[in-house]
This record gives structure tokens, sequence and C-alpha cells, in this order.
């Protein structure tokens, strides 16, 4: 991956790096396209929208915790649509009816 290499010519593969390298806690990995991953399919779904219409939203700083919250909430909310509206796994569906971290109701 050209972002591997700090000394690659093309400059935004070296501002990853370099981003990569000042917080380190960034984690990158592939994900295979087209293959329900709702995350991959709003960052597709962003990206295309960005393209087309330029940058949509304003950069503002927030407090971590505060997107943490926020990322949080998200998450539990398309997780509890995901269970209560999925078909699989009915035979536990006696079991706890709202999601949550860390698990509840046992």
């Amino acid at each position: 991956m050209a972002s591997s290499n700090s000394k690659s010519t093309n400059e935004t593969a070296r501002k990853i790096f370099k981003i990569l390298l000042t917080n380190p806690r960034i984690a990158v990995s592939w994900v295979k396209a087209h293959a329900g991953n709702i995350g991959n399919e709003r960052a597709d779904q962003l990206a295309k929208d960005a393209t087309q219409h330029g940058q949509p939203y304003s950069l503002i700083k927030l407090p971590k915790p505060h997107i943490k919250g926020l990322l949080r909430k998200s998450m539990l909310e398309e997780w509890q649509t995901s269970w209560k509206n999925g078909d699989t796994g009915r035979k536990i569906s006696s079991c706890p009816q709202l999601v949550s971290v860390p698990l509840t109701g046992f």
C-alpha cells in the first residue's frame, strides 16, 4: 500500500502516512466492497456526495468524549434495529430484548 511508504511520491499517500504516524490509534484496514457493511456503505455514500456536491459539512472540533458518545449511541440504535427486525437468532429471542454494552438483563 502506498501509504505504508513514507518516501512515496504520491502526496496523498505521504499525508496519510504522516497522519498515521502522529495518531497511532488509527487503524487502516481493507474492507470488501459491497459486502453489506453498513459503515462502509455509509462511507461510500458520503464520499460520493462529497465528490458531487463539495464538502457538505462544516469542520468543527468536538470533544472526543462527545464524539465517542454519539458514535456509541448511533451504533447501539443500529444494533437494536437490526436485532429487533432481524430473522436470525430467533431461538434466543427470549434473551434480552434491548441490546446494551455491557450486557444487561441476564
